[in-house]
């Protein structure tokens, strides 16, 4: 199977925020598809990054390191990043593993 049938990504840009929304698995074999997009992303210089994860359905310890690793280039280029439809087992992953610098996680949100 390819990476991208199990990864959808999908960018919207308005104004100056950038949406990336993320549809099946994020782990190993996907990644570069992640990587790719919000390289793609963030060259074009937002004042903001949104990383919609509603569709996310499965999100392993690699892809939570690809998290964090946008979170860092995210924050180097003076770009707010803000993570979206968080399922709350991964919310709570991402609350109990941050490390600074992290992505601005919302306390309260709508599944």
């Amino acid at each position: 199977m390819r990476a991208e049938d199990l990864l959808q990504t999908h960018t919207m840009w308005d104004r100056d925020t950038v949406e990336l929304r993320l549809t099946g698995e994020l782990d190993l074999a996907t990644i570069p598809l992640l990587q790719q997009a919000a390289t793609t992303a963030l060259s074009t210089r937002p004042r903001h990054l949104r990383l919609d994860l509603t569709g996310l359905t499965f999100c392993d310890h690699t892809g939570l390191r690809a998290l964090h690793r946008l979170t860092r280039q995210a924050h180097a280029a003076h770009i707010s990043l803000r993570l979206t439809g968080i399922h709350p087992r991964l919310h709570r992953t991402l609350t109990q593993q941050q490390t600074p610098p992290s992505p601005r996680i919302p306390p309260a949100q709508r599944y």
